[in-house]
């Protein structure tokens, strides 16, 4: 118990207190104070909730397919850029028996007239097989029909409005002759995904029909996805199909396909950058104001202090203190930072359709930082009052 008096005599002089009622001695300075950190954890929570949307955005399609592993060209660079491969290559992968289904998808960019307008936009054509599909979603498993249809499509209805009000045409006609490529297709249904980074907008057909569509000739596709067996090592297997067969394809498994996509699109677009620059600078503001507010608190008790100094009180005493000001304003600035948030985080998903949510590790993160920036600010602000001469100030 001795032991516990000391040390809290130590990093609490004065007691909690004082600190407290340094700060409560001006209410207004202390609600600006809370205002600010506020704000810097409102910007950096924010930051941080649209990156985790844009990755989770990025890797829609891989979590919507079924597969343990993934076949993908060796010159891949992301979901809707990469070269195809003979599809002969999947069914190779056949011959071992840890593989129990394979799954072909063709991906390439197509042309889509809107209905309403006639403008012509781009989005993402899919092309598989109707008795091997690859997607896990129930609107797609349960219209598997339609893409055996020569002219039959899917429409993903998460799609951006540019496409046209597809589902109400659908809930009114039933049917929709929409034009891809300039080719007449049958939409007649629609499924729900949701966009991407590459693609604003997805259709599902048939494999004969996307050869139609995109005048493809060649027996090729853009991605195979891989169901193993239970109890089957995927990381194993995918060494062992990589080494039987040949250079121009690579099999990976499910998890390495996800964090290859999401490499992409941080190494290659501003995303990582954006998100760093703004947690830097929402630390800064946040720092700035709770500087600020600090160094005004310790100017307006200076000669209170001074008169502590001349009495014997060390710099670490004034330190201790002011960092016991600048621990309590995270407890009071966080919680109303965290709800900002998690509304625009609603609204965002709700009205914006980015899949943004609060996260404990995100969360943690932020009250970290949002600490760490109360405390160097904190630090700054006594450098004033360290070098103050009793003798000057009286």
């Amino acid at each position: 118990m001795k032991g516990f008096r000391k040390i809290a005599a130590l990093w609490v002089p004065g007691g909690i207190p004082l600190a407290w009622r340094q700060l409560m001695a001006e209410k207004k300075r202390f609600m600006v104070a809370v205002a600010g950190v506020s704000f810097g954890v409102l910007l950096m929570l924010f930051q941080l909730g649209i990156f985790q949307a844009f990755m989770l955005m990025v890797v829609r399609p891989i979590d919507a397919m079924k597969g343990e592993l993934a076949m993908i060209s060796k010159d891949f660079q992301y979901i809707m850029t990469t070269e195809p491969f003979p599809e002969r290559r999947l069914y190779q992968a056949l011959a071992i028996p840890e593989v129990q289904a394979v799954y072909p998808l063709m991906m390439l960019y197509a042309s889509w007239r809107n209905p309403d307008t006639g403008k012509q936009c781009e989005l993402a054509l899919f092309g598989l097989r109707p008795s091997a599909n690859p997607f896990v979603l129930p609107d797609i498993i349960a219209r598997e029909e339609v893409l055996a249809l020569p002219d039959g499509a899917l429409y993903d209805e998460c799609s951006t409005p540019d496409y046209g009000d597809i589902v109400s045409l659908l809930e009114r006609d039933g049917v929709i002759q929409g034009e891809v490529n300039k080719r007449r297709v049958r939409v007649l249904d629609s499924f729900q995904m949701g966009q991407t980074l590459a693609a604003y907008g997805h259709i599902l057909c048939g494999m004969e029909n996307f050869r139609r569509l995109t005048d493809r000739k060649e027996q090729v596709i853009e991605l195979g996805m891989i169901e193993l067996r239970e109890g089957a090592d995927p990381v194993e297997t995918a060494a062992r199909l990589n080494t039987m067969l040949p250079g121009d394809v690579e099999v990976i498994p499910r998890e390495e396909f996800a964090q290859k996509e999401k490499e992409y699109w941080q190494a290659n677009t501003p995303l990582g950058f954006i998100v760093t620059a703004g947690m830097i600078i929402a630390m800064f503001v946040g720092a700035v104001i709770v500087y600020q507010i600090l160094y005004t608190d310790i100017n307006d008790h200076i000669k209170e202090y001074a008169t502590l100094k001349a009495l014997g009180y060390s710099d670490g005493f004034f330190l201790r203190l002011i960092l016991q000001e600048a621990a309590i304003l995270p407890l009071f600035g966080f919680l109303p930072g965290m709800l900002c948030s998690a509304g625009l985080f609603y609204l965002a998903d709700t009205q914006g359709g980015l899949p943004t949510r609060l996260t404990v590790s995100d969360t943690l993160l932020v009250f970290a930082l949002t600490t760490l920036m109360c405390f160097v600010a904190g630090i700054l602000a006594t450098r004033r009052l360290r070098a103050a001469d009793p003798a000057d100030i009286f």
